[in-house]
């Protein structure tokens, strides 16, 4: 339902390129549906990429314009991943433990936190120099989000304590 929502607000837009988010938005939402009733984990990565690339055109599309939800919808993009993600890991016997879950579900709300948080200060940052900088720093801006919340993805992973063993 969130990535139906994701996809669909890019699409829903009038933009000129509309046909394009609206196709996206549809190969993302029956990928990630796909990938989550056979456990298959490609096809959930790219239905994320269709699902990321509906924003993409409405980036492209609006030019110069800031669009104010971007670090909302990078962090529900984000949840959408690890939910998904999540949804299809293999089951052990440790994960019905209460207190594994909590953490796990607190460590994914705090890397969702802070993935609205490097979204809006870069946002912040391209607004405060799109008088300077136009598309091309915007588009620099949002490449460099991305890289901060690919960092923190990875920090996030290799940095996740290991599941006591029974």
């Amino acid at each position: 339902m969130a990535a139906a929502g994701l996809a669909a607000y890019p699409a829903a837009q009038d933009i000129r390129l509309q046909p394009a988010a609206l196709a996206l938005a549809g190969v993302g939402v029956c990928l990630l549906a796909l990938g989550l009733l056979t456990r298959w984990s490609a096809a959930i990565g790219f239905a994320l990429v269709a699902v990321g690339g509906t924003y993409a055109v409405l980036f492209a599309a609006e030019g110069a314009r800031l669009d104010r939800l971007a670090p909302a919808y990078a962090a529900a993009l984000f949840l959408v991943a690890e939910l998904a993600f999540w949804s299809i890991e293999r089951r052990i016997p440790a994960w019905t433990d209460p207190e594994l879950v909590i953490w796990r579900l607190a460590r994914l709300a705090l890397a969702c936190a802070a993935a609205a948080v490097l979204g809006a200060i870069v946002v912040a940052d391209a607004s405060a120099a799109t008088g300077a900088g136009g598309v091309l720093l915007e588009t620099i801006g949002v490449a460099a989000a991305i890289g901060a919340l690919v960092v923190v993805i990875v920090l996030l992973r290799h940095h996740a304590p290991e599941s006591p063993e029974s």
